[in-house]
């Protein structure tokens, strides 16, 4: 389930072990620490950053950390949504492939402008792999993306229905764990 800045510690500690085994406990705290003082650009007073999020229905339903610990971070992704700069919504199985295409997890930067209305920077595409990530900055590369994207957004469900689906799907981890 992406992005790290939605994350909370426990469900980022989960991933961290499991993406670095070898690493030690020491190494997997200063991790998550990290991600977690980077949180800070979406929660300050002054200037947050916003975020636009889409997430596929079935990252709801993929455990890690234990069942606790997703319905802690579903419940976090459906508070988070209710803050003004963050949009989280959940694209449905029932939805299928927006424009016929199934697209790896990718997250379009956007940087916002000048005083005098141009890009401070130009858009770009992250796309975080196993053996490396991965920045597209080609001007046609980065429209394809976000014309993905806006497909996947006409597709998802929006953001009321979304946050009540992550709230469900919480309820749903915790009555399980009982």
């Amino acid at each position: 389930m992406r992005p790290g800045l939605l994350q909370t510690a426990a469900y980022d500690h989960s991933l961290v072990r499991r993406i670095w085994p070898d690493a030690t406990p020491a190494e997997w705290d200063r991790r998550v620490q990290i991600k977690q003082q980077r949180q800070i650009l979406v929660t300050r007073r002054t200037a947050p950053i916003g975020l636009d999020v889409v997430i596929g229905e079935a990252a709801l339903h993929r455990v890690s950390g234990g069942r606790a610990v997703m319905a802690a971070q579903l419940r976090h992704l459906a508070d988070m949504s209710t803050r003004d700069n963050v949009t989280i919504r959940v694209l449905p199985f029932e939805a299928g492939y927006p424009d016929g295409v199934s697209m790896p997890p990718f997250v379009v930067l956007d940087f916002g402008k000048t005083s005098v209305g141009e890009p401070a920077e130009p858009t770009i595409v992250f796309l975080e792999g196993a053996v490396g990530d991965l920045y597209l900055e080609d001007e046609a590369d980065v429209k394809m993306y976000l014309q993905a994207y806006d497909g996947i957004r006409r597709s998802a469900l929006d953001a009321v229905a979304s946050r009540d689906l992550l709230r469900r799907v919480a309820r749903e981890r915790e009555q399980r764990e009982r």
